[in-house]
């Protein structure tokens, strides 16, 4: 399984879609592929969060901690 790519970057790919920019222009100048910005565009508009599932999981074990 390859490494997750930091929310840093994907905070930046999905802000620059949000203020107007083109999916293939980010996707280039970001070195991510149009299906990963589509994964998370997708999945901040069902789950409300950027983080991958293992990043969710982990943060919310340290809380019950």
């Amino acid at each position: 399984m390859t490494a997750a790519y930091s929310i840093d970057l994907r905070e930046k790919a999905v802000s620059a879609i949000v203020r107007g920019g083109k999916k293939s222009h980010v996707c280039r100048t970001l070195n991510i592929s149009r299906n990963t910005l589509d994964q998370w565009l997708k999945r901040r508009e069902d789950k409300g969060s950027l983080a991958p599932e293992e990043y969710r999981l982990s943060q919310a074990f340290c809380y019950l901690s």
